[in-house]
């Protein structure tokens, strides 16, 4: 195995640690769009992506659906304990609340406040979208011949989607909403279920024109999944679905990647000399690749490996476990490629966790092995290490030419694609 394939590093607010502390803005928005409200709180619970905040509400009386994330900052930690800070806006009218106008704030919390007085671009940032999703989900579930045992709770609610975990009488569901520019994950994720043993979770509902989706319970990410497993279920999927209509999807296979290469190494993507950015001879060293990755993009183009579909985003954290049975799921950048591409088994270890090179090599053995019948052993082994090397490009265009060209609020992702380019530099 190559000695670059490593997990990917884990932000702190993504993994909840022992010792976590943050101070909570709650923000409502009054009637009149000119003034807030303002409740300030201190939660040890995870907050990024919007999990735990109704219920942090609630218990200072503000019940009421989310609607977007107004901050986050991760402050100076305190010891062994990390610190955050985030604002987050409700769709309430809180009682007994002194309402403020944004200039009566100190920076930063006028900014937030400014901000939940604009009108926002993403569905479920909207006030009426939990009410009408709501009545659209208890409608769906209706026709299954089910109903909710309560509330719905959030697991996500940020600008690539939302997620609700729902209970009903006969056990948990899961309603997904998309964005537009991810459509395709509506359209295809039913297809995938119902013709790819372990593809996608079943799908109780699916509705395009809002981007919805209800999906049937298939567990939970596995802790500490066994990566020949994982590998061998993943070389199954891809190559069950040569059967379907692969040519509708984007292709998104070396040539693609060869026509981004230029503008993937270039100052303005790289982010050169900004903060977070590739310095001046990082940027340099990167694009003395050039003709490595061209070379590699080449054979795996000309390769006798036939073109599956793509997920784009595999990771631990897009992998389910039930009763044994493992399931992918989020096909949101589901697309036809090289199957190679897709199929790095460092992204499947557990978040932050060292790559252990032997459990790698074992799992990519266990790949290949289920490619055989299409080139020798030792050729399969050269596209493979070609493809680790050059999916890491395959991934950063899932931001590059995915997520930044279409989110409203851009800051959260222009440097999302650097740590997969910064894992090619020599």
């Amino acid at each position: 195995m190559a000695d670059a394939v490593r997990a990917r590093p884990v932000p702190p607010w993504a993994v909840p640690p022992a010792d976590r502390e943050t101070t909570l803005h709650l923000v409502a928005a009054h009637p009149d769009g000119q003034r807030v409200a303002w409740q300030r709180l201190t939660v040890k619970v995870m907050t990024y992506y919007g999990a735990n905040i109704a219920e942090a509400a609630a218990t200072v009386g503000w019940t009421g659906p989310l609607l977007r994330r107004l901050a986050f900052e991760e402050l100076p930690p305190a010891g062994e304990m990390l610190r955050f800070e985030v604002a987050w806006q409700l769709d309430v009218t809180p009682a007994h609340q002194v309402w403020i106008q944004p200039q009566e704030l100190p920076p930063p919390q006028r900014a937030w406040a400014e901000a939940a007085l604009k009108p926002a671009v993403t569905p479920w940032f909207q006030p009426k979208w939990a009410a009408q999703t709501l009545a659209w989900l208890d409608a769906e579930l209706s026709e299954q011949g089910l109903s909710r045992a309560g509330p719905p709770k959030t697991r996500k609610h940020w600008q690539i989607s939302a997620l609700w975990e729902v209970p009903t009488v006969t056990g948990r569901v899961f309603l997904k909403a998309v964005p537009t520019f991810f459509d395709r994950e509506v359209e295809w994720t039913p297809l995938l279920s119902r013709e790819l043993r372990g593809a996608a979770p079943s799908v109780l509902a699916a509705d395009r024109e809002r981007g919805l989706l209800l999906l049937g319970d298939r567990g939970d990410p596995p802790e500490q999944p066994d990566l020949v497993r994982v590998m061998t279920h993943l070389a199954q999927v891809q190559q069950a679905s040569l059967g379907l209509p692969l040519g509708t999807l984007r292709d998104r296979g070396p040539e693609f990647i060869l026509l981004w290469l230029e503008r993937l190494l270039s100052d303005d993507l790289l982010l050169v000399g900004q903060e977070g950015g590739f310095t001046p001879a990082e940027a340099e060293r990167l694009r003395a690749t050039h003709p490595a990755l061209v070379a590699a993009l080449e054979r795996l183009a000309h390769s006798p490996i036939p073109r599956t579909v793509g997920h784009g985003d595999l990771h631990n954290g897009n992998l389910l476990e039930q009763d044994g049975q493992l399931t992918f799921l989020d096909w949101s950048d589901i697309c036809r490629t090289h199957p190679f591409l897709d199929a790095n088994p460092a992204y499947f270890a557990p978040w932050g966790s060292a790559a252990d090179q032997a459990a790698l090599a074992q799992a990519q053995d266990a790949y290949l092995a289920q490619w055989q019948a299409y080139a020798p052993p030792d050729e399969l082994l050269r596209l493979f290490a070609n493809a680790l090397q050059v999916g890491e490009l395959f991934r950063a265009l899932g931001y590059v030419d995915g997520i930044q060209a279409h989110v409203a609020d851009k800051t959260e992702w222009h440097d999302a694609h650097l740590d997969h380019l910064r894992k090619l530099l020599p």
